[in-house]
């Protein structure tokens, strides 16, 4: 088990450990050297930090464990890096007859998961990100999502904030003190203040039947099978791997399509198979990076290379029942792969045409999931009906990818246009062109309401920093 615990605690440390001086995020697309850096341990410590900007003028803006890929942190003033605000207590709320878990900011989606699973009784989110080194703070602020269908994004799940704010203050926020702040708390980008904890709902763990089918194309693009699949199962997820047939006939290609449902039945799997799971998995991922460093360096080889790196790897007809943690979270070792990620649409086809002409822009995957609608003010998948359904697909290449900012930003464009598609905060979108005026249009008199909660908390901009931020909200 120590190989396990050593293992994720290296994932760890390259995240967090970027130096004194420079900060830069797990994507390696975001670097930028503020005033100074904080590591704050507690609420005293935020309280003196905002004191201190105040003091000396300066801006504040806050990074967890660095995996968004915009540009929210960025800034010249102080850094708040709030990973080691890691304190974890689980309540049962009366009120709502619930289990609840109030986190720090700093907390580990691995280490909640480890603390829920020891409770008596055992507890779980019912979705979640598929990487567990990411921090609750991180996943909230910017409006991530899991793949249960019937969720919206992460946010929704949580029913309190306590931030400090501008004045040095703790404040709390919720739906019962106010719903309109609370909406805008819930999917904040750290211009409400330094979030400080927050609480989520929860519930008794549960096992679910894990399944992977792998369809071709040709069977299973069906509204019928979409369909079916969505209404019968609690969450979905469609991969498609590049060239993962020989001969570059797109006819041919396979889908993975992942589905997980509730089961009174018992595990196929006991922990010590997961935790060794676990570490073959980071071990092969840690391989999988030196394959696909080849890939951008040779982008010829890129249909070779994927088609067997699929066949060894991923097209493998399955079905388990897991504990839902283990189900969740059911890759790990992510970590080790630094890629390019921009989460919008994409269409099949396209990427044999650049093919032909020896491009190729795409060598991960691309991933399709399905949530309902938020009404978080600040969402990407808002809508006033609740049971809006909102298709999110994203696509990922190896950082160093030739032409992959092309061919993202060309879907992009060309399904914002289509479909009013809508980028995640998260991911890799402010690069694509007339992107912020489009996204201002489309958040309309929401960017109006965040924006007098922001106010009423910071109205001399001390969370204000960057340009992205400053074009977003007409500064």
């Amino acid at each position: 088990m120590s190989f396990v615990k050593d293992t994720l605690t290296k994932v760890k440390s390259n995240v967090e450990h970027f130096g004194e001086k420079t900060w830069h995020n797990w994507g390696e697309n975001q670097s930028f050297t503020p005033d100074e850096i904080f590591r704050p341990v507690n609420l005293h410590d935020l309280k003196k930090i905002v004191k201190k900007a105040k003091e000396n003028n300066k801006k504040i803006r806050c990074a967890a464990a660095g995996h968004s890929w915009s540009s929210l942190s960025v800034t010249s003033g102080y850094l708040v890096i709030v990973t080691n605000l890691n304190d974890i207590e689980i309540k049962y709320n009366e009120n709502l007859k619930t289990w609840t878990v109030t986190t720090e900011a700093g907390v580990y989606l691995k280490d909640l998961d480890k603390k829920l699973r020891k409770h008596d009784p055992p507890l779980t989110m019912d979705a979640a990100t598929v990487l567990d080194t990411v921090t609750t703070s991180g996943i909230v602020a910017t409006g991530s999502h899991g793949a249960r269908c019937a969720n919206s994004t992460i946010p929704e799940k949580v029913i309190s904030f306590q931030i400090v704010t501008a004045d040095g203050e703790l404040r709390e926020f919720s739906d019962e003190i106010d719903p309109v702040e609370m909406s805008a708390a819930r999917i904040n980008f750290g211009l409400l203040g330094i979030i400080y904890k927050l609480t989520f709902i929860v519930e008794p763990m549960f096992n679910t039947i894990m399944k992977d089918a792998f369809p071709k194309i040709s069977d299973y693009w069906k509204p019928e099978n979409l369909k079916n699949d969505v209404l019968n199962n609690e969450s979905v997820e469609i991969f498609y791997w590049p060239f993962n047939t020989p001969g570059l006939k797109e006819k041919n290609d396979k889908l993975w399509v992942k589905t997980c449902k509730r089961t009174d039945l018992n595990v196929t799997k006991n922990q010590v198979d997961e935790d060794f799971k676990s570490v073959f998995q980071n071990l092969e991922l840690e391989f999988g990076d030196r394959v696909y460093e080849h890939l951008a360096k040779f982008p010829e080889s890129t249909p070779y290379i994927t088609y067997l790196l699929f066949k060894s790897g991923v097209d493998h007809e399955n079905e388990q029942i897991l504990q839902a943690t283990d189900a969740i979270h059911y890759q790990k070792g992510i970590d080790h792969i630094p890629c390019m990620d921009l989460e919008f649409a994409i269409k099949i086809d396209h990427i044999y045409e650049l093919a032909e002409d020896k491009k190729y822009p795409l060598n991960l995957t691309a991933e399709f999931r399905i949530n309902k609608a938020s009404k978080c003010l600040l969402a990407s998948t808002y809508d006033e009906n609740p049971d809006t359904y909102y298709c999110l697909l994203e696509i990922l290449s190896i950082n160093g990818t030739e032409g992959f900012l092309e061919f993202s930003s060309e879907l992009a464009e060309r399904w914002m246009k289509k479909y009013n598609a809508q980028p995640h905060w998260g991911k890799m979108w402010e690069y694509v062109p007339g992107i912020i005026p489009y996204v201002r249009k489309h958040l309309g008199k929401r960017v109006d309401e965040f924006e007098k909660v922001r106010a009423k908390y910071d109205p001399d901009e001390l969370f204000f920093d960057n340009e992205t931020l400053r074009q977003l909200f007409g500064k």
